[in-house]
């Protein structure tokens, strides 16, 4: 009982230091002008005390408990939060923002854990598709918020609301487009709020929030079960945990041997460890995730020829454009062992590795032709291959660019937009109607030709479905695209080769451009952002998430043919 007492007497004295960092920073920030007229050194004291009061509590709570393990299980966000914040902003100028940081994720698990938000999530009827939607807005709109504060640009000066939202959409849906340049408009934290949007857009929120609940120690109940069925796309709830669990040490994993990679391959090129390491770890994510954000201006033009940087990116682009799914069943396979070998791989993983395969290699071949005779002049055999090959590869959802791509040739910025629209493996962190959606329409279109009812691969029948699913796809992608193409050509008077590559690229959260992002207007940035939010969600998760049930209809029509083609 006494240790309860103390308990919620430090709790609430962390709330009211919380409730002192948050107006400090306000006023530091330039958003509160009359607190602002105090003198910096009043300020600084207020920091200070506030930093040691906190200090003291968190302290004094993990003396009086007598469950050591178990309190540093419950308060890991003391140790996680603080600690790298301090680190890399240095000194306790930063312990405020990180206390509110901490109090604002404590508040989060608070309010998903009671059972008021799930019955209000039951009154109001949402289905997991709308809650996905929900969770998606709401994450774009609290980085809209983070970005417009003036601690977020170098300037001091903030990021108006219209760029603001463009580029919260743009991180959390891993798109890529910019509005401003990365490197020098944002600052440190600028950049860390585009990268953590990066990261949790790419997993997905509810894989994200879920993946914390789990490294907490906590249990899905059904209802996160059955709503990660939906959003994974599986047939049972029973491998959710360890298909969650997978997820996350696979991110994890690959960007950290990422990170490992392009930090050897920055060394020639950047003389500091530390710079070196934080570009390292800013690109491994940004390119796992399918988001092209760079920390250079030009991308990566100016390592074109380096096979290091280019190879380990795309590499990285690749495991991030197969989903989750298909690296899952690889690794099952080949190094768990606990799928017999008899039965192979899925039919879904050899569809996405077969059309991944497909679509780099037809892509290297169009543009290496393309260019070969025009930007390509002059360059090694190697070069040329190289490059051609990372824009494939790029140009799948990922954004980065190693050549100028508005001098390109029509035909490769045609071959571009093809890939773009098509995009990355169902279940990844990539967009477009997805590869398996593409090699499904295909397949239909030859079976249609050899006058087949049945659509077959790899001795498999895919069922009429999944066919019909993969043509809803198609058609509201391609209309979702001339809709806007429409919109856009009405605000923007920019060339229209220009303009479809942009929207193309938007829906397919891709990321690549001919420059002309930061000359729209602000009609057209608003078009944009809703573009990379469709393309990030999926036209089909749109509309059956603001569809009605329909009752399944017992009878059919009399048949009668009709003249086609």
């Amino acid at each position: 009982m006494k240790t309860n007492t103390v308990n919620k007497f430090l709790d609430a004295s962390i709330i009211i230091a919380a409730a002192v960092s948050f107006v400090v920073l306000l006023a530091q920030w330039g958003m509160m002008p009359i607190i602002k007229t105090l003198d910096t050194s009043v300020l600084d004291i207020v920091d200070i005390v506030v930093f040691a009061v906190f200090c003291i509590c968190v302290l004094a709570r993990f003396i009086a408990n007598p469950f050591k393990k178990g309190h540093l299980k419950e308060y890991w966000i003391d140790l996680i939060v603080i600690l790298p914040i301090i680190q890399i902003f240095q000194g306790v100028h930063s312990a405020g923002l990180a206390i509110v940081l901490r109090e604002a994720i404590r508040l989060l698990r608070f309010l998903s854990r009671t059972k008021v938000s799930e019955r209000l999530i039951s009154l109001l009827g949402i289905k997991p598709a709308q809650l996905l939607i929900v969770t998606f807005l709401m994450t774009i709109l609290v980085g809209t918020f983070l970005l417009t504060l003036p601690i977020a640009t170098q300037s001091g000066q903030g990021l108006n609301f219209v760029d603001a939202l463009f580029t919260a959409t743009s991180a959390t849906c891993v798109t890529g487009l910019i509005v401003q340049d990365t490197s020098s408009f944002f600052s440190i934290f600028g950049q860390l709020v585009i990268l953590l949007l990066i990261q949790v857009g790419a997993l997905g929120i509810m894989t994200f929030s879920v993946t914390l609940f789990l490294a907490a120690g906590k249990h899905m109940s059904n209802k996160e079960a059955i709503a990660m069925q939906d959003v994974l796309d599986q047939d049972s709830i029973a491998g959710i945990r360890g298909l969650i669990t997978f997820i996350a040490k696979m991110t994890i994993c690959i960007e950290v041997l990422g990170v490992v990679f392009l930090f050897a391959g920055f060394t020639p090129y950047i003389s500091d460890p530390w710079q070196r390491a934080y570009i390292s770890l800013f690109h491994s994510v940004s390119a796992f995730c399918n988001a092209g954000f760079s920390l250079f201006p030009d991308s990566l033009m100016r390592y074109a020829n380096d096979r290091v940087i280019n190879l380990t990116i795309a590499l990285l682009i690749i495991f991030g454009g197969l989903g989750f799914i298909v690296v899952k069943d690889i690794w099952d396979m080949f190094v768990l062992g606990v799928r017999p070998k008899s039965l192979g791989l899925r039919l879904h993983t050899k569809l996405a590795l077969s059309m991944t395969a497909f679509l780099l290699v037809a892509g290297t071949i169009c543009i290496f032709f393309a260019e070969n005779n025009a930007n390509f002049t002059g360059m090694a055999l190697k070069d040329k291959i190289l490059i051609s090959f990372f824009q494939s590869a790029s140009a799948r959802t990922a954004g980065f660019n190693s050549v100028d791509i508005a001098g390109m040739t029509n035909a490769s910025i045609f071959s571009i937009i093809i890939l773009m629209f098509i995009g990355a493996s169902s279940g990844s962190t990539g967009g477009g109607i997805k590869t398996t959606t593409f090699w499904v329409l295909l397949k239909s279109f030859s079976s249609s030709l050899q006058n087949k009812d049945d659509i077959n691969a790899f001795k498999r029948k895919i069922p009429e479905q999944i066919v019909g699913k993969a043509i809803a796809i198609f058609i509201l992608s391609l209309g979702f695209v001339i809709m806007f193409m429409y919109l856009l050509s009405i605000f923007e008077s920019l060339p229209f080769r220009d303009l479809l590559f942009e929207v193309v690229s938007a829906f397919g959260t891709v990321g690549l451009s001919t420059g002309i992002t930061a000359q729209f207007h602000n009609a057209g940035k608003l078009l944009i952002t809703c573009l990379m939010f469709l393309g990030r969600l999926g036209p089909l998760t749109i509309v059956l998430a603001f569809s009605g049930y329909k009752r399944k209809i017992n009878y059919t029509y009399a048949q009668e043919k009709i003249m086609v083609g």
